[in-house]
């Protein structure tokens, strides 16, 4: 009995780092927002939604290639997703209305990981990376 125990806890395990490699439903959100402004961006695997305010129900959709969602998915990986709320913002100008609220949300494997507030432009230096090719992708449908 005890080594059937023992085996079912070491597949566990095992099972269990191996699955972390795989992110199962990822999904970025990334939300800016002050008096007056808001900007939403939400990325899924090939698929990116851009809304420009709260009461919009859709917004402007942009496809992404398989390049730029691994890019996304190589940053998030060099993230230790269940820190995410305690990194520190460098900046706090969103409390003197220097900066607008930002705020990233990462989806995986049935779990939400949200960030604390930062400042929009300024986020962690942990998340830097994924943030603003999560920004710079939103671009790309932006007509001028």
């Amino acid at each position: 009995m005890k080594k059937i125990f023992i085996t079912i806890l070491a597949i566990a395990m095992v099972q269990s780092v191996f699955s972390q490699d795989k992110m199962v439903g990822l999904t970025f959100e990334y939300e800016t927002f002050s008096r007056g402004f808001y900007h939403k961006i939400k990325v899924e695997k090939g698929t990116l939604l851009f809304q420009e305010n709260r009461s919009e129900s859709d917004g402007t959709i942009i496809d992404i290639d398989k390049k730029q969602w691994k890019k996304l998915v190589d940053w998030v990986k060099k993230i230790k997703l269940e820190h995410l709320s305690l990194l520190k913002a460098p900046t706090n100008k969103r409390e003197v209305d220097g900066a607008a609220f930002a705020k990233l949300k990462v989806f995986t494997n049935g779990k939400e990981y949200v960030s604390s507030n930062f400042d929009h432009g300024n986020p962690p230096l942990e998340i830097k990376g994924l943030v603003e090719n999560i920004i710079a992708l939103s671009q790309l449908g932006k007509k001028d």
